[in-house]
Protein backbone atom coordinates (compact mmCIF):
# COMPACT_ATOMS: atom_id res chain seq x y z
CA UNK A 1 0.00 0.00 0.00
CA UNK A 2 1.43 3.39 -0.97
CA UNK A 3 1.16 6.62 0.95
CA UNK A 4 -1.62 7.87 -1.30
CA UNK A 5 -3.86 5.00 -0.20
CA UNK A 6 -3.51 6.05 3.49
CA UNK A 7 -4.40 9.67 2.91
CA UNK A 8 -7.98 10.62 3.50
CA UNK A 9 -9.77 13.00 1.22
CA UNK A 10 -10.19 16.56 2.50
CA UNK A 11 -13.40 17.21 4.43
CA UNK A 12 -15.42 20.34 3.83
CA UNK A 13 -16.36 21.78 7.23
CA UNK A 14 -17.98 24.89 5.78
CA UNK A 15 -16.45 28.35 5.74
CA UNK A 16 -13.24 28.76 7.68
CA UNK A 17 -13.40 30.85 10.82
CA UNK A 18 -10.46 32.91 11.88
CA UNK A 19 -9.53 32.47 15.51
CA UNK A 20 -9.29 35.86 17.17
CA UNK A 21 -9.18 36.87 20.79
CA UNK A 22 -12.49 38.14 22.16
CA UNK A 23 -13.04 41.90 22.21
CA UNK A 24 -11.66 43.67 25.27
CA UNK A 25 -15.12 43.95 26.79
CA UNK A 26 -15.40 40.15 26.79
CA UNK A 27 -11.93 39.37 28.09
CA UNK A 28 -11.59 38.57 31.75
CA UNK A 29 -8.39 39.65 33.39
CA UNK A 30 -8.04 38.83 37.04
CA UNK A 31 -5.81 41.01 39.17
CA UNK A 32 -3.23 39.98 41.69
CA UNK A 33 -3.46 42.75 44.31
CA UNK A 34 -0.91 43.53 47.01
CA UNK A 35 -2.11 45.61 49.95
CA UNK A 36 0.55 47.17 52.16
CA UNK A 37 -1.13 48.68 55.24
CA UNK A 38 -0.26 48.46 58.92
CA UNK A 39 -3.83 49.05 60.20
CA UNK A 40 -5.51 45.68 60.90
CA UNK A 41 -9.05 47.09 60.74
CA UNK A 42 -8.48 48.81 57.39
CA UNK A 43 -6.72 45.73 56.04
CA UNK A 44 -9.62 43.50 57.01
CA UNK A 45 -12.20 45.77 55.37
CA UNK A 46 -10.18 46.19 52.18
CA UNK A 47 -9.48 42.47 51.87
CA UNK A 48 -13.17 41.64 52.38
CA UNK A 49 -14.09 43.91 49.47
CA UNK A 50 -11.30 42.59 47.23
CA UNK A 51 -12.21 38.96 48.01
CA UNK A 52 -15.69 39.48 46.57
CA UNK A 53 -14.64 41.44 43.51
CA UNK A 54 -15.00 39.45 40.25
CA UNK A 55 -11.85 40.97 38.72
CA UNK A 56 -9.56 40.08 41.63
CA UNK A 57 -7.93 36.66 41.47
CA UNK A 58 -5.84 37.10 44.59
CA UNK A 59 -5.45 39.75 47.26
CA UNK A 60 -2.57 39.56 49.68
CA UNK A 61 -1.90 41.89 52.60
CA UNK A 62 1.40 42.65 54.26
CA UNK A 63 1.35 44.90 57.31
CA UNK A 64 5.06 45.76 57.22
CA UNK A 65 6.45 47.54 54.13
CA UNK A 66 10.00 46.23 54.66
CA UNK A 67 8.66 42.67 54.72
CA UNK A 68 6.63 43.31 51.54
CA UNK A 69 9.77 44.50 49.72
CA UNK A 70 11.73 41.49 50.95
CA UNK A 71 9.01 39.12 49.76
CA UNK A 72 8.88 40.73 46.32
CA UNK A 73 12.68 40.68 46.07
CA UNK A 74 12.64 36.98 47.02
CA UNK A 75 10.37 36.20 44.11
CA UNK A 76 6.84 36.35 45.48
CA UNK A 77 4.27 36.70 42.71
CA UNK A 78 4.44 40.08 41.01
CA UNK A 79 1.34 42.15 41.76
CA UNK A 80 -0.79 43.70 39.03
CA UNK A 81 -1.82 46.45 41.45
CA UNK A 82 -0.44 47.73 44.75
CA UNK A 83 -2.64 49.47 47.31
CA UNK A 84 -0.35 51.36 49.66
CA UNK A 85 -0.81 53.26 52.90
CA UNK A 86 1.48 56.22 53.53
CA UNK A 87 1.79 56.46 57.30
CA UNK A 88 3.50 53.29 58.51
CA UNK A 89 6.29 52.68 61.01
CA UNK A 90 9.89 51.96 59.95
CA UNK A 91 9.23 52.71 56.26
CA UNK A 92 6.54 55.02 54.93
CA UNK A 93 4.64 54.51 51.68
CA UNK A 94 6.86 56.88 49.71
CA UNK A 95 10.02 55.01 50.70
CA UNK A 96 8.33 51.70 49.91
CA UNK A 97 7.43 53.03 46.47
CA UNK A 98 11.03 54.04 45.79
CA UNK A 99 12.24 50.58 46.79
CA UNK A 100 9.56 48.93 44.65
CA UNK A 101 10.51 50.93 41.57
CA UNK A 102 14.16 49.86 41.91
CA UNK A 103 13.15 46.21 41.44
CA UNK A 104 13.21 44.63 38.00
CA UNK A 105 9.76 44.45 36.46
CA UNK A 106 8.12 46.73 39.01
CA UNK A 107 8.45 50.07 37.22
CA UNK A 108 5.10 49.82 35.46
CA UNK A 109 3.03 48.24 38.25
CA UNK A 110 0.22 50.65 39.20
CA UNK A 111 0.52 51.85 42.79
CA UNK A 112 -2.41 53.57 44.49
CA UNK A 113 -1.90 55.43 47.72
CA UNK A 114 -4.91 54.48 49.85
CA UNK A 115 -4.44 56.50 52.99
CA UNK A 116 -6.09 58.49 55.75
CA UNK A 117 -3.65 61.34 55.18
CA UNK A 118 -4.95 64.36 53.37
CA UNK A 119 -2.04 66.57 54.31
CA UNK A 120 -0.81 68.99 51.69
CA UNK A 121 2.73 67.69 52.21
CA UNK A 122 1.68 64.13 51.34
CA UNK A 123 -0.39 65.20 48.34
CA UNK A 124 2.53 67.23 46.99
CA UNK A 125 4.89 64.29 47.56
CA UNK A 126 2.45 62.03 45.68
CA UNK A 127 2.44 64.44 42.74
CA UNK A 128 6.21 64.09 42.49
CA UNK A 129 6.15 60.31 42.86
CA UNK A 130 5.58 57.46 40.43
CA UNK A 131 2.27 56.49 42.07
CA UNK A 132 -0.78 56.23 39.83
CA UNK A 133 -3.44 57.62 42.16
CA UNK A 134 -3.96 59.14 45.60
CA UNK A 135 -7.16 58.15 47.41
CA UNK A 136 -8.14 59.22 50.91
CA UNK A 137 -9.78 56.35 52.77
CA UNK A 138 -13.47 57.14 53.19
CA UNK A 139 -15.38 56.89 56.45
CA UNK A 140 -17.96 54.32 55.36
CA UNK A 141 -17.71 50.76 54.07
CA UNK A 142 -20.03 51.54 51.15
CA UNK A 143 -17.85 54.46 50.01
CA UNK A 144 -14.69 52.35 50.39
CA UNK A 145 -16.26 49.69 48.19
CA UNK A 146 -17.16 52.27 45.52
CA UNK A 147 -13.63 53.65 45.52
CA UNK A 148 -12.01 50.22 45.35
CA UNK A 149 -14.35 49.22 42.51
CA UNK A 150 -13.19 52.29 40.57
CA UNK A 151 -9.53 51.55 41.25
CA UNK A 152 -9.88 47.95 40.11
CA UNK A 153 -11.84 48.98 37.03
CA UNK A 154 -9.03 51.37 36.04
CA UNK A 155 -6.37 48.72 36.66
CA UNK A 156 -8.19 46.11 34.58
CA UNK A 157 -8.68 48.62 31.76
CA UNK A 158 -4.95 49.44 31.83
CA UNK A 159 -5.57 53.15 32.29
CA UNK A 160 -2.37 53.81 34.19
CA UNK A 161 0.85 54.41 32.34
CA UNK A 162 3.12 54.97 35.36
Amino acid sequence: MGLSALQTPPVDNGPRRELRPPPLAQQTWKLNVLLVDDDPADTSLILSILARHPDVAMARAVNEPVLALRQLFAGYRKPDLVLLDIRMPRLDGFEFLKGLRRMAGMVSVPVVFLTTSGSEKDVMAYMGSSASLYVIKPDTFAELQIRLDGIIERAVAGLWSK
